[in-house]
């Protein structure tokens, strides 16, 4: 598990995503206002955008789409015997290209920027302006939460907020917060809205986060080859409310 998470246990992962799920159920947060337009996706590695919000974007497939991937996702598995950085740079695009057809969007638009995975930190100033092109023709624009606890995702989140500035609508999603923060902690929940999709965007979520095999798959029998998506997490990403953060 990455950055702020790495030393959290399993069980206390479990138990702070089951307390989360059963906040996000009884909560009743209201829906975001979205404007229509054309849609901008923002991930810090491929599946970032499945996990948090593929339901939602499910439904919206017949709207323009666009998606752009900060990294590949090579730093996946840093010790792995099995795979390189190279394998799982092209596995991991492969794969979100699969995950997005199973979502339903037939020609999936994705933009690789193949900045350094675990290092869009000490990249911020160039991370900007690859995205503002992309701002400035998005009608909405969504991205990982910049207090979402990993480097890459805040790192991402930031450049967002500042190419969105006032001019576009960000909303921005959580991944890893549900793994290491609680609600009583979250002092950015009044700003949480949630994602309604119907049943059928539910199931092809469901269907496009088994596409990406090397994350809720072990790699091989080695420990470090182990899935990187799995237990809590990956039941939270499947049946937990779509939530983002405007």
């Amino acid at each position: 598990m990455p950055n702020a998470i790495s030393n959290v246990s399993a069980g206390l992962v479990n138990s702070m995503t089951e307390t989360w799920r059963e906040e996000l159920q009884a909560a009743g947060l209201p829906a975001p206002d979205d404007p229509g337009g054309a849609i901008l996706v923002l991930s810090a590695h491929p599946d970032d955008e499945v996990l948090a919000v593929g339901s939602w974007l499910a439904a919206q497939r017949r709207r323009s789409l666009t998606f752009v991937t900060a990294t590949d996702g090579e730093a996946s598995h840093p010790r792995s015997p099995s795979h390189g950085r190279d394998d799982l740079r092209s596995l991991r695009a492969a794969e979100l290209l699969e995950a997005l057809r199973r979502l339903g969007i037939e020609k999936p638009v994705v933009h690789r920027l193949g900045l350094p995975d675990g290092g869009l930190q000490e990249h911020g100033v160039e991370l900007r302006s690859a995205l503002e092109p992309f701002v400035r023709a998005a009608d909405l624009v969504l991205s990982p939460f910049r207090l979402d606890g990993h480097g890459d995702h805040d790192a991402l989140g930031r450049a967002a907020a500042e190419a969105c500035g006032d001019d576009v609508p960000l909303w921005q999603f959580p991944i890893w917060t549900w793994a290491w923060t609680t609600p009583h902690e979250a002092d950015w929940l009044p700003h949480a809205r949630t994602l309604w999709s119907p049943a059928s965007s539910r199931e092809r979520k469901h269907d496009a986060i088994d596409a990406f095999n090397t994350q809720v798959r072990p790699l091989s029998d080695h420990p470090a080859d182990r899935a990187v998506v799995e237990g809590a997490l990956l039941d939270h990403a499947l049946h937990a409310p779509e939530v983002v953060i405007t």
